[in-house]
């Protein structure tokens, strides 16, 4: 699309009026953000809010029908903004919602500018847009423009905003951290999660008919990459779960991992069949504000309803050079070694923060037994509490022993990533209940680095690097003199089951 494509244009003309009407207005834009996260700022209440659940298999059905009902809602905004202004014909009629195809490029040998397909599209990163579609001469204000901002975390709720240096032509994540590889090449739909054996699967576990707002532990492989790689990227009100559809952007990332869903569909692969699912309903709100229970039962096939997408096939991932481990069943009953923060350790938004892990026996030993091929058993590595007081603006990569200047997610000692979305004690009032535990199956990549030389006998060093360095407060790019946002965890352990 060009920067002011008439779908880009329009979707503006609309978020505008939308942000317009009452909180109450199930058609303004405050009440559609309501219905996925309730910032504490807002004191309305209704049934519908707080509805996203994450981490179980209605994440996809569920977002399918929350981006059908917006996007009518979205389509008559518009039809009333022509009629007022006379404009004919009428571009509502052929208005459909983008996708943000973020891993169209895959990185070449070509300089990082290059890489257009991981920035943020032109038309949110704009504060003036044109008051014609396809306009070049930027003179309104843009509904789609968040200003990039780091505050601290009792400011966090007042401005809608991003992390810093989103707002850029250049890419917001990498290609290794939202390439969709890993997850369009599962082939079961959802699985349930047991302490001793985890089954990939491309939506998250099954929860029959319990649809909780937010199971971190739970995420299947879409959901983790690129869909949570995405909104830690953006960070800001992006970054939460409270304040992700506050920002214009988050409808175009889930019309994009709607896609991938249908694409996924298209190889051959299928949905449940389990009437609890089929038959769940939900609650939305239609162009007339009036309530819709729909079922996922309605909302199935590659092209569901009425709409469909350009490509099924461009930006659906490439095959990475080291594929991360499978994500790994609850930690075991045996510690192998273990590191506490005091009480906790931050992580460091600006370079890598190293844990050394201190042995309970013979770490090594105990290493070599666990993965020896004749008796192997399951080697888990898990973060303990993490939480953050604001997003960090990037998801972090996990080494296992990794040299320093060796800490590459394209190399051997790539664990897998860290993600902090919905992580963010953003109101200071969850303490360590708004935390969770992120836990990897490293039996493969510890056997594999002892094949190879690469994990010698002695201690076990963990580090976890910030994917996107976040600049330091006060440096020229930083918009305010905030504090620098606090990550951490509580605890890292290895274990085996």
């Amino acid at each position: 699309m060009s920067d002011w494509d008439p779908a880009l244009y329009w979707y503006a003309r609309a978020v505008g009026r939308m942000q317009q009407r009452p909180a109450t207005d199930p058609t303004s834009w405050v009440f559609q953000g309501c219905i996925h996260g309730v910032p504490p700022t807002i004191t309305e209440t209704n049934a519908a809010f707080s509805q996203c659940p994450h981490g179980g298999w209605f994440f996809l059905p569920w977002h399918r029908g929350y981006l059908w009902y917006f996007e009518r809602i979205v389509r008559a905004t518009i039809k009333e903004i022509a009629a007022e202004e006379n404009i004919t014909p009428d571009p509502s009629t052929s208005w459909a919602l983008p996708y943000w195809d973020y891993a169209l490029n895959a990185p070449a040998s070509r300089p990082l500018e290059d890489f257009t397909s991981r920035a943020l599209p032109a038309a949110f990163r704009s504060p003036m847009m044109p008051s014609e579609p396809d306009g070049t001469d930027l003179t309104i204000d843009n509904p789609l423009y968040l200003p990039e901002m780091q505050v601290p975390q009792a400011d966090f709720w007042k401005t809608p905003h991003r992390s810093l240096k989103t707002n850029s032509a250049f890419e917001v994540l990498p290609y290794k951290d939202i390439n969709p590889f890993v997850a369009m090449s599962q082939t079961v739909f959802s699985a349930t999660h047991s302490r001793r054996t985890v089954q990939p699967s491309f939506g998250s576990e099954i929860t029959y008919t319990s649809m909780e707002h937010f199971r971190p532990d739970k995420f299947g492989e879409l959901e983790s990459v690129p869909h949570n790689q995405v909104h830690d990227g953006i960070g800001g009100w992006m970054g939460t779960v409270e304040g992700s559809a506050r920002d214009p952007i988050f409808w175009l990332h889930h019309s994009n991992i709607d896609r991938l869903w249908s694409s996924w569909l298209s190889r051959d692969n299928r949905n449940p069949d389990d009437t609890s699912w089929l038959d769940h309903k939900f609650m939305f709100f239609d162009e007339n504000g009036q309530l819709q229970e729909p079922t996922p039962r309605e909302f199935l096939g590659v092209d569901p309803l009425d709409y469909g997408y350009e490509s099924l096939t461009d930006g659906t991932g490439t095959r990475p050079v080291v594929v991360p481990p499978a994500p790994a069943p609850a930690p075991g009953e045996r510690v192998l070694a273990s590191a506490a923060g005091n009480p906790r350790q931050l992580l460091s938004v600006h370079g890598p923060t190293e844990v050394s892990l201190e042995p309970a026996g013979d770490v090594s030993e105990a290493m070599r037994s666990m993965t020896a091929r004749s008796a192997p058993q399951t080697l888990i590595l898990t973060v303990h509490n993490v939480r953050t007081d604001v997003p960090p603006g990037t998801p972090f990569h996990v080494f296992l022993n990794g040299p320093s200047g060796e800490l590459d997610p394209e190399g051997p000692y790539f664990v897998g990533w860290i993600s902090f979305f919905g992580a963010a004690d953003v109101g200071g009032t969850a303490h360590d209940h708004g935390s969770h535990d992120v836990s990897f199956d490293v039996t493969d990549q510890v056997q594999r680095l002892r094949e190879q030389g690469l994990l010698p006998d002695g201690p076990v060093t963990i580090s976890i690097v910030p994917s996107v360095s976040q600049p330091v407060a006060g440096a020229a790019e930083a918009a305010t003199e905030a504090p620098a946002p606090q990550p951490s965890f509580g605890s890292v352990s290895l274990t085996t089951v």
